[in-house]
């Protein structure tokens, strides 16, 4: 009896040669119903795996005394990067080593040489430090990336499952040599631990980089009424102007749409004016510019 796709587990590795044996024709490893994600391992096209299984997979059965690394270890730890760089957007698995392994690059397995890194245990999985994995893909990473990446590092809410607060992250950084430690030196100084999401760090770099003033993130508003405390995505406190950005998350799920909708309340009731961007107005800023701008000489005139 042949084995299809279809008799193999969703959440399972197979070997090449353990499919051959059980009676998989070659044409069924060929085609759509099957992926390769290891050399001569496959799974089934809709298997469930995350990256932390297959990672796991990896060190086992692949490269046992390897350390993954690169943007392999940043995505594990929920460092957000730019689509190609991440295993769904089709980087392959990064790793350093083990020793006298002779680096290696290939479509599903890239293989660096062993350097004396920072290296973690995660969930199991021994990896590089997120900050060591930032320098080696620095280069791939804008000014932008960069500093995204590191305040969901830093951040104190809603960042990666590993932080590593400001202070911390200065030393580190400071002692860091090598090809990516000046890039990481550069970003630093505006890196911030209460930025929440990455549109956040970039509408905040965007503003600066157009002269405007540095914004507080995340200031927390409460609504006497409920009392429910909100937070404003970045905001002029002196001014009372709060800038909210609006994620197409925000405009497609109804209960987030109905919170922004009381938060919206919540500001006007307390005098706040509000400023909305969306991805539109980030690509395009002039009229969210000329908008702030308004904002600011309003209330700065009525002071």
């Amino acid at each position: 009896m042949s084995l299809r796709p279809h008799d193999l587990r969703k959440d399972t590795v197979y070997g090449r040669d353990y499919l051959l044996r059980s009676g998989m024709h070659r044409r069924h490893l060929a085609s759509d119903s099957m992926q390769r994600v290891f050399p001569g391992c496959w799974v089934r096209a809709d298997a469930v795996l995350t990256l932390e299984a297959l990672g796991r997979f990896f060190l086992a059965h692949m490269r046992p005394g390897a350390v993954l690394s690169h943007q392999t270890a940043a995505e594990l730890v929920g460092v957000p990067l730019p689509r190609a760089l991440t295993y769904d957007g089709g980087s392959a698995i990064h790793c350093r080593g083990p020793d006298l392994t002779s680096p290696t690059v290939g479509s599903l397995v890239v293989v660096h040489q062993p350097l004396p890194q920072r290296a973690i245990s995660y969930s199991g999985l021994v990896m590089s430090h997120p900050l060591s994995a930032l320098q080696d893909i620095s280069p791939k990473l804008s000014h932008v990336d960069l500093v995204v990446a590191l305040d969901a590092v830093a951040a104190d809410r809603f960042g990666t499952s590993l932080r590593v607060d400001r202070t911390e992250m200065a030393e580190v950084i400071g002692e860091l040599r090598g090809r990516g430690a000046p890039a990481l030196r550069r970003a630093l100084p505006y890196v911030r631990e209460r930025s929440w999401s990455p549109m956040e760090t970039k509408l905040r770099l965007l503003m600066l980089r157009h002269g405007f003033p540095e914004p507080a993130l995340n200031v927390p508003v409460l609504e006497e009424a409920t009392g429910i405390e909100f937070y404003i995505d970045l905001a002029y406190p002196d001014e009372r102007i709060a800038i909210e950005y609006d994620s197409e998350d925000h405009r497609k799920n109804r209960k987030i749409w109905q919170k922004d909708l009381n938060k919206t309340d919540a500001l006007h009731e307390a005098g706040w004016k509000v400023v909305r961007a969306t991805i539109a107005d980030y690509r395009r800023p002039e009229d969210f510019f000329a908008r702030l701008t308004d904002a600011l000489q309003r209330r700065r005139t009525a002071c």
